[in-house]
């Protein structure tokens, strides 16, 4: 215990601060600006919310995947930097482009040419799919830039350049969050496109990111851009195999995850659209207060990452379940910071256009408290666990809890049972508390802890 203690020194709390910090800013700068849209489109009414939500989570779930992609340059990225080896980080982040394009081409494709098909999955009727097949056949084309994007970035985290993704999203999202306002609207001569609008804002705003991200990459991190060397060592069977053993079941892991949540918008859906508005008004605003703690996550696996690859093993030990702790701490006080203020919530949706403020508030104090148990989940699974390539195990927790557990109560409380939206919301956090149990344990053993990129012969910077 004693050498737990001493390991939380000056050096651990900067680290936790210089790189968890920007990207808990830019998270929440990127769910808040989701909250200011979804609050302009709810001026439209329901469907309109409930169609930019729902459009929302499908392309959600597509950066999920694309996120899962990357998760092979932070944890082996993290790692090669840990060792001084520029050479691995490069080819990675290469390795993490082919993968993330090839896999991303086919939604594209499906979201231009059948957008309809997939928006009426999760709810018929006609004013809402409208609403929604315009906004996902806009956005739609926009994942290929952000199959570039996630990745350099996941790359600029890895070697510790957190702030300057984090700058150039702050400006990517001020700009979306103004076309929005112009286009939604039709402010200062702009038309006025509604749901549209909110599209085109969000498309424009994400190709400027990526031209801004890339500019300053090539001035000041050129370092990090694969070369042609970099590019054919990629196409070799032995790193071809490591990257794979880390980014296939990464893949296989956040798309079955996302794939999930989609489920529960499929469930949310058959309730009724007014419970798909409460779900697409308040699921940003959640995004918003997770999002804060996002930073502890990535954090703990870059950090964690870094000193495995330095082969301080010891350290590991000592300071990992300090992500844990010290972020479900200020959950709880968020948490209680949301109960206090229940009054000024219910009549700030009584104010909105929702047709039942009285549930939607319900169900916004469950996602509060709820929220401590997801990022117990958040940090423990995605952070402490996948910085030591604990990739297997990492999959069989979030994936039984969701699927297993979460998933089924979903379909027989709200389906079967037919109870309100906040009971089945509530009765869903049991996936949580199995996924606490099973991580607490797995953290605890001290098998999550693998140097992936020890060889014989290492690769020279």
């Amino acid at each position: 215990m004693l050498s737990t203690y001493q390991s939380l020194d000056k050096q651990f709390w900067r680290k936790l601060i210089d790189i968890g910090l920007p990207v808990s800013l830019q998270g929440l700068l990127f769910s808040l600006l989701g909250v200011v849209d979804i609050f302009m489109v709810s001026q439209l009414g329901e469907a309109a919310t409930a169609a930019v939500g729902v459009g929302n989570r499908i392309f959600f779930f597509n950066m999920i995947v694309i996120v899962g992609t990357s998760g092979a340059v932070s944890v082996l990225a993290s790692q090669y930097f840990g060792a001084n080896d520029l050479s691995g980080v490069r080819r990675t982040l290469a390795q993490t482009w082919l993968v993330a394009i090839i896999i991303t081409i086919p939604f594209v494709i499906l979201y231009t040419l059948a957008p309809k098909s997939v928006i009426s999955i999760i709810a018929s009727e006609p004013e809402y799919v409208g609403l929604a097949t315009d906004y996902l056949l806009v956005t739609g084309v926009s994942l290929l830039l952000t199959a570039v994007v996630v990745p350099m970035e996941s790359a600029l985290r890895a070697v510790g350049q957190a702030k300057m993704p984090t700058n150039v999203s702050i400006v990517a999202i001020i700009i979306n969050a103004v076309l929005n306002a112009l286009l939604i609207f039709g402010l200062f001569g702009f038309p006025e496109l509604g749901v549209l609008g909110a599209a085109i804002g969000t498309t424009v705003s994400r190709l400027i990111q990526t031209l801004m991200l890339f500019y300053m990459v090539k001035k000041h991190y050129s370092y990090l851009l694969p070369q042609k060397l970099n590019w054919i060592e990629a196409k070799g069977s032995q790193h071809k195999q490591r990257f794979f053993k880390v980014a296939t079941p990464m893949i296989i892991h956040d798309a079955a995850w996302a794939g999930g949540l989609l489920v529960y918008n499929v469930i949310v859906g058959q309730l009724g659209i007014s419970e798909l508005a409460i779900i697409s008004l308040l699921a940003p605003i959640e995004s918003v207060l997770i999002s804060a703690f996002l930073g502890f996550s990535v954090a703990a696996s870059i950090i964690l990452g870094n000193e495995i690859g330095a082969k301080n093993y010891q350290r590991v030990s000592d300071t990992s379940w300090w992500y844990v702790i010290t972020s479900c701490s200020l959950a709880l006080l968020l948490a209680l910071l949301c109960l206090a203020a229940e009054p000024l919530i219910k009549q700030l949706l009584i104010n909105s256009p929702l047709s039942n403020p009285d549930m939607a508030t319900k169900v916004c104090l469950v996602m509060a408290f709820g929220m401590v148990l997801r990022v117990f989940n958040m940090v423990g699974i995605g952070g402490v666990l996948k910085s030591g390539g604990d990739i297997k195990y990492s999959i069989f927790i979030d994936l039984f809890g969701q699927w297993a557990i979460g998933i089924p109560l979903a379909y027989f409380t709200g389906i079967v049972l037919g109870w309100p939206l906040h009971m089945v919301m509530m009765i869903i956090l049991l996936e949580e508390v199995v996924k606490i149990c099973l991580t607490s344990q797995r953290i605890q053993s001290k098998k999550w802890i693998n140097n992936l990129i020890e060889t014989p012969n290492p690769q020279p910077s």
